[in-house]
């Protein structure tokens, strides 16, 4: 009987619990034209930082009933920061931010790609099983030294998760450009267990420095699991024309103990598509 009520009590406080958080979801949008505000930093007084998505939308859950004097501190680069209360959310969840134009000409935004990316829907299969396949797109730059904020690319796959690296390397002076030395500070790897759209990687500003004005941006496949589909498959997406470069593994019956990623180091090979290119989309200042 004891252990009864002590379930019993155990379920009543779990109950009181759930039903004392309260969901939050807002829209970020620029004042004077009423477009999402991308990547806006959303700070709980409490709590860690979230980004709002590519559509400008946020969601975060506290875990009691919002109070008159809970609020959000919503900034973004190019715009005034704004302080919102968390109870005006919940009855119109839009954020209006006014424009900081001294800041705002600061930021640019690269694409390989133009036009609408909800409209790309080309195809282009990838190797998943091979590590150490890479794939990506050579920006041209206004300058050698910057900082990169996001980088997106827009996949399809079947899978249940599927893990991809980030890639950032220079490219050559000479002969095809191709890409050459790994620059990126540190290790970027997302699991991204979206069906269809965008992944987005948050570099946080990362300070960049290349031998010339051209960048190339790449991703690998690391690994894909628990697919349920007889046919499994991974796409890159986009659907105009114009060129990226690629690499698969070295593959030779001799270094048949290596693994593809150590070939892929020792002898990379790239090679040129020009039939059409991914969607990629990089912020830069």
């Amino acid at each position: 009987m004891r252990k009864r009520y002590t379930l019993l009590i155990l379920l009543f406080l779990v109950t009181a619990s759930i039903s004392a958080q309260q969901k939050v979801n807002g829209l970020v949008e620029d004042d004077e034209t009423g477009e999402p505000v991308s990547y806006a930093s959303v700070m709980p007084e409490k709590g860690d930082m979230i980004v709002t998505d590519s559509s400008g939308k946020f969601s975060l859950t506290i875990r009691r009933q919002p109070r008159s004097g809970d609020s959000l501190f919503i900034s973004a680069i190019g715009y005034f920061s704004k302080k919102v209360a968390v109870k005006d959310l919940l009855t119109n969840n839009k954020v209006k931010l006014s424009q900081q134009e001294t800041v705002l000409d600061q930021v640019r935004i690269f694409a390989s790609l133009k036009g609408d990316e909800r409209k790309f829907g080309y195809f282009r299969d990838w190797k998943v099983k091979n590590q150490g396949s890479e794939i990506g797109f050579i920006f041209e730059l206004p300058r050698q030294e910057f900082q990169i904020g996001q980088v997106q690319v827009k996949i399809n796959h079947n899978y249940d998760t599927c893990w991809l690296k980030l890639h950032l390397r220079e490219v050559s002076k000479f002969g095809l450009n191709e890409p050459e030395r790994e620059i990126a500070h540190k290790e970027t790897i997302l699991p991204t267990t979206i069906k269809n759209g965008l992944v987005e990687f948050d570099l946080n500003w990362e300070e960049v420095s290349i031998n010339s004005n051209k960048l190339y941006v790449g991703f690998e496949v690391v690994k894909c699991g628990c697919s349920q589909s007889a046919a499994p498959s991974f796409f890159f997406m986009g659907n105009e024309e114009g060129s990226n470069f690629y690499k698969e593994p070295w593959i030779n019956k001799t270094d048949s103990n290596r693994s593809n990623k150590e070939l892929a180091e020792i002898a990379p090979v790239w090679k040129r598509g020009v039939d059409y290119t991914i969607y990629v989309r990089m912020t830069t200042r």
